[in-house]
């Protein structure tokens, strides 16, 4: 019974803390470096997140049922053509197990001109280890996790503008 006590403290702590956190750019501590993965586009052909390596990337787990995800999508879109000139790739993963045309009819009507790909299995999602949707990281041209969001975020607010121009600018000053 104390252990049954003990886990449950331990998941009331870890989801407690994701919650104070939630919509809140968060700097990643330490050096982490960005997993490479294969998953496919809306249209079925392989893709790997490595053939993105030298960009800026905001990759973004989310669905077509998640209302957050709906609400946070029309200022990376923002983001994504206010930036998409100057390195940025803005890079939705579909968290959906649905069937892509269900995910391409959502992507139209909500006017997402970023890539999006498709996890169906959710494979990637539990690579990156995310809790849920929305979830989003700020990744370096070095391909390091700068930042990191759960819950839906103003990604055209001034913080997130910040971080993605400094993260562009050391792109730029890299020797």
């Amino acid at each position: 019974m104390k252990h049954l006590a003990y886990t449950f403290l331990a998941l009331f702590a870890l989801l407690a803390s994701t919650m104070v956190d939630a919509g809140t750019l968060k700097p990643v501590k330490g050096s982490v470096q960005a997993s490479d993965f294969i998953t496919q586009d809306l249209k079925g052909k392989s893709v790997r997140f490595n053939s993105l390596q030298g960009k800026v990337v905001l990759l973004n787990f989310w669905a077509t049922w998640c209302a957050n995800c709906r609400k946070e999508m029309p200022s990376m879109e923002a983001l994504h053509q206010a930036y998409k000139n100057k390195g940025l790739v803005v890079l939705a993963i579909s968290q959906d197990q649905v069937n892509a045309s269900v995910v391409q009819a959502y992507v139209e009507e909500m006017k997402m001109s970023f890539p999006v790909w498709y996890d169906r299995d959710g494979l990637v999602g539990r690579q990156y280890g995310i809790p849920g949707v929305p979830v989003s990281y700020l990744i370096g041209a070095d391909g390091r996790v700068a930042y990191r969001v759960t819950g839906d975020y103003d990604w055209f607010g001034t913080e997130a503008r910040a971080a993605v121009e400094s993260l562009l600018a050391a792109q730029v000053n890299k020797p």
